[in-house]
């Protein structure tokens, strides 16, 4: 299940997580956003706290998507996913956008079985552990959603 908004202590919890955290890079670690264009929907396994997803409002018709889930939903990951796409998909926008680190191919693969597409490369895009590398641009429109 997931619900609208976290808790500060939940926040604190899913950011110090070292299977999370390796999503951070040089320019920007991996902390807690606190600006009124992102939203937090925290992520439930039953009565346990999963993790996170995090929307950022990028325009007035997409929302950029991140999932900060535990190494212990797993199993879940794959409903959750849907259960945050379900809730964008609820906001008046087109599009979502996710945006995977280059060697994250796991975080690339589930958001391709979650239905999102490849739309390219940005090349040289971010810093990692001192290492140049590429970001993937990955999308799924209203109208891919509608066919899931």
């Amino acid at each position: 299940m997931v619900t609208v908004g976290i808790t500060e202590q939940h926040l604190v919890e899913v950011y110090a997580d070292p299977y999370i955290a390796k999503v951070g890079h040089d320019h920007r670690p991996a902390a807690p956003i606190h600006d009124p264009q992102v939203t937090y929907l925290s992520a439930w396994v039953g009565s346990n706290f999963s993790g996170a997803f995090i929307a950022i409002k990028q325009s007035p018709v997409e929302l950029e998507l991140h999932a900060l889930l535990k190494k212990s939903a797993l199993k879940q990951s794959r409903d959750l996913g849907v259960d945050c796409l379900a809730w964008a998909f609820a906001q008046p926008i087109l599009r979502v956008t996710a945006y995977i680190i280059e060697g994250l191919e796991s975080a690339k693969n589930y958001c391709l079985k979650l239905g999102f597409k490849v739309e390219g490369r940005l090349r040289s895009a971010c810093v990692q552990n001192g290492v140049v590398k590429d970001v993937y641009v990955l999308g799924m429109t209203r109208q891919d959603w509608g066919v899931i």
